[in-house]
């Protein structure tokens, strides 16, 4: 029976349904990190004492076969949404991994339901992690740490741990913002998505600080953020039309498309009612006519540059904390500077 016992195993998910708490929280617990109150640590302690059961995690020094397989850990809802960034990057992991003999998984997670990746990892399906988005907060880098999983995170964290491919997107928003300004223009509304996310928020960071430097005062009511639905980004957009900006400064490409589509049916012309500009470019907007304004990344570079940090980490070699792409701004058509109003 000993033998029996000491050979269970039980799933975070197992024991967050058994005590009716959040796997976070048993997480937590088990990790001993965050925060949570010590009754909730005992309660989890009792439980696997109760059942004579270990949880299902990769314990320190445990010799683990390797599989060959990379895990790259994607936003649900980006299965639904056609995003070159991500399609791009996926294929540059794609390529090193199988120069090194790795296959690549895809796990899809959202902010409240992690139990794909959960799966995965109780399952030992692979050797390393690639986080494609950095959100605050994120459950699934405590859940790779938990199960001492080696793990690499495309963009920003606040977490110096983590290691980290980014593009320098605060860098790259200030540059975009101070271009327009140099144009003349000087009512630049932003439409961003989450600040949740990393990205969006640097994004933010960046226009700002070009707006400090021409020593303006950014409008609260020109700075639109958290558009996640279509449902969000037509209010958005008209409370923003409103207030009569010059510009409009989407955040990605996704979002810059579908407000163009919004300003046609609209009947305002680019760019001689309205200039558009977009913080992240691909061809969703390089096609448009006019083409749109875009800031350039190789999206392929990045998913390169954050798979060889992994498969070295992997390797026992040393690895930069954190890496950091260039960009470039392309002025296009849809910024030209002419203005006659806009159509209501």
């Amino acid at each position: 029976m000993a033998e029996e016992n000491a050979a269970k195993k039980v799933t975070i998910e197992e024991i967050a349904g058994a005590l009716g708490v959040s796997k976070t929280t048993v997480s937590r617990a088990l990790s001993g990190k965050g925060r949570i109150s010590q009754a909730t640590r005992d309660r989890v302690r009792a439980y696997l004492a109760s059942t004579g059961a270990a949880p299902a995690v990769r314990g320190a020094g445990a010799a683990v076969q390797a599989t060959h397989n990379l895990a790259m850990v994607i936003p649900g809802h980006f299965v639904h949404l056609d995003l070159p960034f991500l399609r791009k990057s996926m294929g540059g992991i794609c390529t090193v991994a199988a120069q090194r003999g790795y296959d690549l998984l895809l796990c899809y997670v959202e902010a409240s339901d992690t139990s794909q990746l959960e799966r995965q990892l109780a399952n030992r399906k692979m050797d390393g992690v690639i986080l494609s988005r950095t959100i605050q907060d994120d459950p699934c880098i405590e859940l790779l740490r938990q199960y001492k999983m080696p793990f690499v995170a495309i963009g920003r964290t606040e977490d110096g741990a983590v290691f980290q491919a980014d593009n320098d997107q605060v860098g790259a928003a200030r540059e975009m913002t101070r271009l327009l300004l140099q144009l003349g223009l000087r009512r630049i509304a932003l439409l961003t998505g989450s600040t949740t996310y990393y990205v969006n928020a640097d994004r933010v960071q960046g226009y700002l600080q070009a707006l400090a430097e021409f020593d303006l005062r950014p409008d609260p009511h020109l700075v639109r953020t958290g558009i996640e639905s279509s449902a969000q980004r037509t209010d958005a957009l008209e409370l923003v039309l409103e207030r009569r900006p010059d510009c409009l400064l989407c955040g990605d490409d996704r979002l810059t498309m579908d407000v163009c589509m919004d300003l046609q049916a609209r009947r305002v012309r680019l760019p001689e009612d309205m200039r558009v500009a977009s913080l992240y470019d691909s061809e969703l907007i390089s096609r448009l006519h006019p083409a749109v304004s875009a800031v350039q990344f190789n999206a392929e570079a990045l998913g390169e540059m954050a798979c060889r940090m992994l498969l070295d980490l992997l390797a026992g070699k040393e690895v930069p904390q954190k890496q950091v792409l260039g960009h470039q701004v392309i002025l296009r058509g849809s910024t030209q500077y002419a203005r006659h109003g806009l159509h209501n």
